[in-house]
């Protein structure tokens, strides 16, 4: 399977929401649906749906909301390594609660 990488760096095609809606695997959307669930945050199964952050298809429910999809979206930028401001408090939570995502960017940083 080919790398997806999303803008901010977490590895897409690795991701159980993406894995699950390739194979249209309903019993794990709802699996992950109760799983990523808490009090503060709900999701629905339609929620869970995603065929990759920046993929023209599905999306997982809270992307479309999300500051680092629509910057990158904006300016153009196939993820944040090619963003001069890298690394902006934008990508501060995702690298605190993911840090194999900074350190994907930053590989991709040092081929640029």
């Amino acid at each position: 399977m080919e790398k997806i990488i999303a803008y901010c760096g977490i590895e897409c095609s690795e991701c159980p929401a993406y894995l699950a809606t390739q194979k249209n695997d309903i019993k794990e959307i709802k699996k992950i649906t109760k799983e990523w669930s808490s009090e503060s945050m709900s999701f629905k199964p339609e929620d869970i749906y995603c065929d990759g952050c920046t993929s023209e298809g599905k999306h997982f429910g809270w992307c479309t909301e999300c500051p680092i999809r629509s910057c990158c979206q904006e300016k153009g930028y196939e993820n944040c390594a090619y963003c001069e401001d890298y690394f902006c408090d934008n990508l501060k939570m995702t690298f605190d609660k993911t840090p194999a995502a900074k350190e994907r960017l930053d590989e991709i940083r040092q081929k640029l």
